[in-house]
């Protein structure tokens, strides 16, 4: 199949792999991929075990992944085929200074 627009999310947290499954399932036309470092959570979104439980998450995953929503360890060439790239990593609390 061809996508019209290819999304990377960097990222498969609590903000990350639900927003892009979300995105997947209203815009069955672009494809959509998760990338993250911890090769655990990348299994779990590609089982029957999801890492985070939403209220339909998993019936929206199940219905999107591997059509047009992959969950990978490949940053570097999500990052090269992407069209459009998200960014959902944990922001570090500031432990000194102002603001």
């Amino acid at each position: 199949m061809t996508f019209k627009k290819n999304i990377l999310c960097i990222g498969a947290g609590y903000v990350g792999g639900p927003t892009m499954a979300i995105i997947a399932y209203r815009c069955p036309q672009y494809k959509v991929t998760v990338v993250d470092t911890n090769p655990t959570r990348i299994a779990e979104w590609n089982s029957d075990d999801l890492p985070i439980y939403e209220p339909g998450l998993d019936k929206i995953v199940k219905a999107t992944r591997g059509r047009n929503l992959f969950f990978s360890t490949e940053i570097e060439r999500g990052i090269k085929e992407a069209e459009i790239i998200f960014v959902s990593v944990n922001t570090p609390t500031k432990t000194f200074g102002a603001g």
